[in-house]
């Protein structure tokens, strides 16, 4: 539970589902919650879930917006690939619309419209999500840091509702999230940063949007370049003085090439 708040809502939301339940830290602990380290506590998860045989086990951070889930096989689901089982587990989304950042795996608009739904792109901070979120027909909203939002309860990240929300699709499905996952494509994206004074941030944006224009472009939140392997993202960061570039692609190569190529344009536009 994290040392969190969570230990309060959960024992009481998991008895009601008639769930039998292993606890680790139920209970609320400040210096617990400033060592919390999420990874590691996967890692104890994982082992837990394999020892005692469990269907599924999570991870809930101290404040309880971000989620991590494991298999019942106490392997660590990736945050893209938790929502990607999630829209698996609807059979039919019938209009309904998922809320995601530009940032997030392709797939799952693919995933999406084959379930006959709309996937709402948004730009990357959690305001425009959570905002997107507020809005009509919306079942489900999410970041790319395992922070899911059930609108149906509340349009806010909810690691609560949404680890409800997940039990409940697998209870009514009869499934082993395993069988979900081996249905759900791999996700391969990686990540780079280039140093951009803040004075060539714009020049260099509008450059970049200029060489593309035989592409197809998102403007949604910086630029997202289509490529036959994959995208790119390329966002300028608000804050420091540098430029985030996003790539996805058929494979963990294939995203690794798209990001180096755009570290050098990148790196060329700023030296020019």
């Amino acid at each position: 539970y994290g040392f969190g708040a969570v230990s309060f809502a959960m024992p009481n939301l998991l008895g009601k589902l008639g769930a039998d339940v292993l606890a680790i830290n139920p209970y609320i602990s400040t210096p617990g919650a400033t060592r919390f380290s999420r990874d590691e506590h996967a890692a104890a998860v994982s082992d837990l879930v394999r020892a005692s045989a469990a269907r599924v086990g999570a991870v809930f951070s101290p404040g309880g917006e971000q989620l991590t889930v494991i298999d019942d096989r106490g392997r660590v689901v990736s945050d893209a690939r938790l929502v990607l089982a999630l829209v698996a587990l609807h059979d039919d989304l019938d209009g309904a619309r998922v809320v995601a950042p530009v940032s997030f795996t392709r797939h799952l608009d693919d995933m999406v419209r084959d379930r006959g739904g709309e996937l709402v792109l948004t730009p990357t901070s959690s305001a425009a999500i959570m905002a997107a979120s507020a809005q009509p027909f919306v079942v489900l909203g999410a970041d790319t840091e395992g922070r899911l939002i059930v609108p149906e309860f509340m349009p806010c990240f909810d690691a609560v509702a949404s680890f409800a929300v997940l039990l409940d699709r697998l209870a009514g499905a009869g499934r082993h999230l395993s069988e979900v996952l081996d249905e759900v494509p791999e996700v391969h994206m990686t990540s780079r940063e280039v140093v951009t004074p803040w004075e060539q941030k714009g020049a260099v944006m509008r450059i970049l949007v200029e060489q593309s224009k035989d592409r197809r472009v998102d403007l949604v939140d910086g630029v997202r370049i289509h490529h036959e392997q994959g995208w790119v993202l390329v966002l300028p960061d608000p804050d420091e003085p540098i430029t985030r570039i996003i790539a996805e692609g058929d494979g963990p190569l294939a995203a690794s090439r798209l990001a180096d190529e755009y570290v050098r344009r990148l790196e060329q536009l700023v030296r020019s």
